[in-house]
């Protein structure tokens, strides 16, 4: 599968979400080269400047071995974890990491880029930072299979373009999240009419499934790679209320899968 041309401005958002989401000391990024090597170029916090620009081999410390895996991986003391070579020890004492976790992202069963959090202190990559960190690689894997399919075989031409669509997708989504939290109804139709502003140049098609509005907030957040549980979270929902709303959703757009239906949903300009 081609994969779309703007990876890295896709990976400098997510590892700045990374690190709003976490409070960690650094987050950062690196793009899978077809030689399997990866490439660390994306970052947000401070870095005292050992890490921008190496390239780590395949199955190579924490983040080659994330890669080899295609599972995430945590050492909350770096410099004693037995499960990887440590080949970049010198690497990560120069920028002053103690504890660090990994995460692939996968898209056709290739590890195409590598996300890490880390600290520099005594915190530990607990569960909350893992997930935050497992839930933003989904959330780029689903960005990266649905640009795909949405253009066919075809790369996008213009890689800014590309990045604006996905800044409009990602508005969309934060409206319409953000009017299911204000408690004034006016406000919740407002903030909800300027999301729907958003799709009106994407219908190509009359509108599939007479979605409702709760099933239209789960394919948005659905559509960011967001697990239900976390959509649920988001929405204040339960998960069993979330996953009902999905499997509505699917069922009206006579969809198999979650991707299937958000495919679906952006090509009837129901989703931006």
């Amino acid at each position: 599968m081609m994969i779309a041309n703007d990876l890295t401005h896709r990976l400098d958002r997510t590892a700045a979400r990374v690190r709003k989401l976490t409070g960690v000391s650094l987050t950062f990024a690196g793009s899978v080269t077809p030689a399997n090597d990866l490439v660390l170029g994306n970052f947000a916090g401070p870095t005292l400047g050992a890490l921008p620009g190496v390239v780590l081999r395949y199955n190579e410390g924490l983040g080659g071995r994330a890669m080899a895996s295609r599972r995430p991986i945590a050492a909350n003391d770096y410099f004693s974890c037995d499960q990887i070579t440590h080949r970049y020890d010198l690497i990560i004492r120069a920028e002053g990491i103690r504890s660090i976790a990994a995460v692939p992202v996968i898209v056709d069963r290739r590890a195409v880029a590598t996300i890490y959090a880390a600290f520099r202190t005594d915190a530990i990559v607990g569960d909350r930072i893992q997930d935050s960190l497992r839930d933003e690689a989904r959330a780029l894997e689903q960005e990266l299979v649905t640009a795909h399919a949405l253009r066919g075989s075809h790369e996008e031409p213009d890689a800014d373009l590309g990045s604006l669509r996905a800044r409009v997708r990602e508005a969309y989504t934060e409206l319409r999240t953000l009017g299911r939290s204000v408690s004034d109804p006016a406000m919740e139709r407002a903030l909800h009419d300027i999301a729907q502003r958003l799709t009106e140049h994407c219908a190509n098609t009359q509108p599939l499934g007479n979605l409702t509005g709760r099933e239209l907030d789960v394919l948005a957040l659905a559509s960011s790679g967001l697990s239900n549980k976390t959509i649920a979270d988001r929405l204040g929902l339960t998960l069993h209320t979330a996953k009902g709303y999905m499997k509505s959703a699917m069922s009206k757009l006579h969809a198999t899968t979650r991707l299937e239906a958000v495919v679906i949903a952006r090509r009837a300009g129901l989703l931006p």
